[in-house]
């Protein structure tokens, strides 16, 4: 949530956005319906998954309180976008920062529906796409990735995940400023890869 403050600031869209602290009620006065609701603190989809994707004040209601009493931790509720997603790769600091590449992410049709959920992503290889995105709507995201990249001064490399709304305008989700670096698993050396830069390279 502190994120979404610091890249909302830098001009950055974001949906909206609430945490409730400890308790679901906290939440009564939500009216972005549908929404999405996980930990606010955690990573890998964790807290990611089909019922995290609420429709009515009772599914808010559940579903954040299933989040506090799981996690331990406050509960991230966001107004939910229905267009594409990407992950957008970046190294470097500063102003010498730079997109690596953009990707993304497609849901098989076997695959847990409209949410890149911790079983999608632990089953990457038979649940998801990782599809090179170069368009004007990627490369958009690409664009605002880096500003959110250089308002959260994150160092030597990470990924920037965004979803778009449904009139293909991309909005800023979340930071990843410690990627995973697993060269056949995790999504930053993927998409490197799709953009020719070896996993050592990228190390480098």
């Amino acid at each position: 949530a502190v994120a979404k403050r610091l890249v909302r600031d830098a001009g950055v869209k974001t949906p909206a956005f609430a945490v409730a602290e400890g308790a679901a009620n906290e939440l009564s006065d939500w009216t972005d319906f549908p929404a999405f609701v996980k930990p606010v603190a955690e990573g890998t989809g964790k807290g990611c998954e089909a019922a995290s994707l609420v429709r009515t004040q009772a599914e808010l209601q559940e579903a954040v309180d299933r989040v506090i009493e799981r996690y331990h931790q406050p509960a991230l509720v966001e107004q939910y976008l229905p267009g594409r997603e990407f992950t957008v790769g970046i190294a470097g600091n500063g102003k010498d920062a730079r997109v690596l590449g953009i990707c993304e992410i497609l849901l098989k049709p076997q695959a847990e529906a409209n949410v890149y959920s911790l079983h999608n992503k632990e089953l990457c290889e038979d649940l998801v796409t990782y599809a090179p995105a170069d368009d004007g709507e990627a490369r958009l995201a690409g664009t605002r990735a880096l500003q959110a990249y250089r308002a959260l001064e994150c160092r030597d490399a990470a990924r920037i995940d965004f979803r778009s709304d449904g009139s293909g305008d991309p909005y800023f989700l979340e930071a990843n400023p410690i990627a995973g670096l697993n060269p056949w698993h995790s999504d930053l050396p993927i998409l490197a890869a799709q953009n020719g830069i070896e996993f050592v390279t990228l190390i480098g």
